[in-house]
């Protein structure tokens, strides 16, 4: 007679969470393999079995339920008794290895797993069930939690709300992690639920260099300093720039000028405009290191999953880049230069349609600019409206006398006047406006201030966008309109410096967007975080 061996020992525990009910910790010894299977059973049972929509494990709520709880009939997914099976691991050196996705292994409960893996044999004679079923239904959930994160991001991107509707990511993505559970090929599965865009995936490939290359970005950081910070805080900038290679400690120069020298090209590095001196993008490039670079790649490669497919024709602006970018059919026609919003002013992430430009706007003063910055001037001098060549407006946009007005009553709160700037080159928003319906009333333009195109941080707008090759972008506008508009158009209407508005045949596309890494065929480029976004994410995603 066959003898079979069975020691059952249940301890209960409770938990507050409503989705979490009494659960028991179930450690046996067996002798017939049955056994086993049979408290596997029962307990995958009490997980899978529920009405919920949702299930909490060791605290932690597992979001993607939903998706894998078909999977589980009445066995393990990564188990073949109680030991991890080839599936298994796989998907644990997936999740270990998860940071060349640009992803944290701990968000995909990864110390849990492991901690849940050890507690299975932790008695040589004994099987923590428990342990077992939980760490498989864990690594479930972090197999399909990775592919939602991979294919929309881990954040809503208006409110950096962690993104909990799956509802909205691509249609059949449940579908691909199952065909690629079931092929065993997890990697497949992952890469197909990636965004395609060029610039994602050479900004990954970057990433896996850096992750590989230990060597690379071996960088001090310096927290962030000015010029009168102590002779301490001096060394150890001198000393992270010759780390970088850009101190020359052979130069017979004095310390003074090798510094200058090499904090130009930091600068040059960071884009920023090579002054030699420390400001507050300096201060926060000096404060990067490996660490530090590689969040950020992270922090674009997350931002890149926010975005769905772009037309066959748009423009693109990255602000941190300072730069705006025409595609067509993938392939670049123009770029230029943009100066943008300064932080305290910051050019909106938006995306509109221009449908239309302006040659020889007004200048529309908005509220805010009126009375922080042109009323006070006008109460120190009158002539001032005349020199910058305004207008005063009162009610139904009639031109008031400037000179008949009380200018020493109002005040910011009580303002019964607009400011409108005359047409002309000298009008702030230059020769053209190129209009798109936005909620922050922002727009394109030219400007008559185009010193700041010379220079390399160009953060210096009250928010709309200045554009240094505004005629190469008219041009690109009209170019499929040879009805109304001839090749020299432009020309002509500049010319006569009179107001025309010229509707486009087809509204093109704009994209403001916020990438500080990126990466093409030269390779990576880093820019300074300009309005602290990517300081705003990592603090998010790395401090909880």
């Amino acid at each position: 007679m066959r003898l079979y061996f069975f020691i059952l020992i249940s301890i209960f525990i409770f938990s507050s969470c409503s989705n979490e009910t009494k659960e028991e910790i179930k450690i046996v010894k067996v002798n017939a393999p049955q056994d086993l299977n049979k408290e596997i059973e029962t307990l995958i049972s009490k997980y899978i079995n529920q009405e919920d929509t949702a299930l909490t494990i060791d605290s932690i709520h597992l979001s993607c339920y939903k998706y894998f709880k078909p999977l589980y009939s009445n066995h393990l997914l990564w188990f073949n008794t109680s030991k991890l099976n080839s599936k298994g691991d796989s998907l644990l050196k997936l999740i270990e290895n998860i940071t060349y996705y640009g992803l944290i292994p701990t968000q995909y409960h990864l110390k849990q797993i492991k901690n849940n893996i050890d507690s299975i044999h932790s008695n040589k004679e004994l099987i923590n069930v428990t342990s077992l079923v939980r760490a498989d239904v864990l690594m479930s959930d972090a197999y399909f939690l990775i592919g939602a994160h991979l294919n929309k991001g881990r954040f809503n991107s208006d409110t950096l709300v962690i993104q909990t509707n799956f509802d909205k990511l691509d249609k059949g993505w449940d579908s691909v992690l199952v065909s690629g559970y079931n092929s065993g090929n997890f990697k497949a599965a992952f890469d197909s639920l990636e965004p395609k865009f060029y610039h994602y995936q050479m900004l990954k490939k970057e990433l896996a260099i850096i992750l590989k290359d230990t060597s690379l970005f071996q960088i001090d950081s310096i927290p962030f300093v000015t010029e009168k910070d102590s002779l301490a805080k001096r060394e150890l900038i001198v000393k992270s720039l010759i780390k970088q290679g850009f101190y020359d400690t052979t130069s017979l120069a004095n310390d003074s000028i090798k510094l200058n020298r090499a904090l130009n090209k930091l600068q040059k590095k960071w884009f920023i405009q090579p002054d030699g001196k420390i400001g507050k993008y300096t201060a926060q490039a000096l404060s990067y290191n490996r660490d530090k670079i590689i969040k950020q790649i992270c922090m674009s490669l997350e931002r890149w999953r926010w975005e769905n497919k772009f037309p066959e024709k748009y423009a693109f602006i990255n602000i941190p880049a300072f730069w705006l970018t025409v595609y067509e059919k993938d392939t670049v026609v123009m770029q230029s230069a943009i100066v943008c919003g300064k932080p305290e002013n910051q050019t909106p992430i938006l995306k509109s349609k221009i449908d239309h430009m302006l040659i020889y706007p007004y200048w529309n003063v908005p509220i805010s600019i009126a009375t922080k910055e042109i009323l006070p001037a006008v109460q120190r001098d009158t002539s001032y409206i005349r020199k910058k060549n305004f207008e005063v407006l009162g009610a139904k946009d009639k031109v008031l006398d400037y000179t008949k007005i009380p200018w020493k009553k109002y005040t910011k709160d009580y303002l019964p006047v607009r400011f409108r700037q005359r047409i002309g080159e000298e009008n702030s928003l230059g020769v053209v406006k190129f209009n798109f319906n936005n909620p922050f009333g922002v727009y394109l333009h030219d400007t008559n201030s185009k010193r700041y195109f010379k220079t390399s941080s160009r953060a210096q707008s009250h928010g709309c966008i200045r554009l240094e090759n505004f005629i190469d972008f008219a041009d690109f506008l009209i170019r499929d309109d040879s009805v109304h508009y001839k090749h020299d158009s432009l020309q002509v209407y500049f010319a006569k410096q009179e107001q025309k508005k010229i509707r486009l045949k087809k509204a093109l596309p704009i994209y403001t967007r916020y990438y500080t890494a990126y990466a093409d065929s030269l390779g990576l480029k880093l820019y300074i975080d300009v309005y602290r976004k990517d300081e705003e994410m990592m603090n998010l995603i790395y401090k909880n």
